[in-house]
């Protein structure tokens, strides 16, 4: 008859676990476990410091975007900015995705967002939804803010993503889209606002 055997753990916080088991108990398990220096992990607290904005992981305190760390650079990895910008003005009405503009600080070369993915959830007319993206290379800045045209439907034809269809496929269209920005800079970046043109669709 099988019986529940309760395991408690001890561990030194560094490199290993230790399991301990009733002496008398006899039992057949499996452990999986996956360790890793800078693996799975808790931030127990971020806070705002006279030395800068600091975060504690365990025995650590971490200083974040100060002159010596690079802007997003946390526990030695470097990330990098997203932001997703759900687009659902009128959402009763069917709408043709023109043109989007993003007012934002930078340079030339500093500030530069790209749209890693624009997503139009299925309907009757689009089984297969829509999908899209903007590279960094199609913006214009004109007047400090970036100005770029939607590129078409990259699923045109099929579920299949098609690179080619961005530039001959047909035009986004739909009730609501997500849109995900994406910006490299280790640079502070500040986005002040993002504005999507859209004319209502007649099909």
């Amino acid at each position: 008859m099988a019986q529940e055997v309760q395991l408690q753990s001890t561990s030194s916080g560094v490199h290993y676990i230790l399991f301990g088991l009733d002496e008398d108990a006899v039992a057949s398990f499996a452990i999986q476990i996956y360790l890793e220096k800078f693996g799975a992990r808790i931030v127990e607290w971020f806070e705002t410091l006279g030395i800068g904005f600091v975060s504690f992981l365990g025995a650590d305190i971490w200083i974040h975007n100060s002159d010596e760390v690079e802007r997003n650079n946390f526990y030695d990895e470097q990330k990098y900015s997203e932001i997703g910008i759900i687009i659902n003005e009128e959402p009763h009405l069917v709408k043709i995705l023109d043109s989007l503009s993003i007012n934002t600080s930078g340079n030339a070369t500093i500030g530069q967002w790209e749209i890693t993915q624009i997503i139009i959830p299925e309907s009757l007319n689009h089984p297969h939804g829509m999908y899209s993206k903007i590279p960094k290379g199609r913006f214009e800045k004109r007047e400090g803010i970036l100005y770029a045209e939607f590129l078409r439907n990259m699923k045109t034809t099929d579920s299949t993503i098609r690179s080619l269809e961005a530039l001959s496929g047909e035009p986004l269209r739909g009730e609501v889209a997500y849109m995900i920005m994406k910006n490299t800079d280790t640079e502070q970046i500040k986005l002040y606002k993002v504005t999507v043109d859209m004319t209502q669709s007649k099909v």
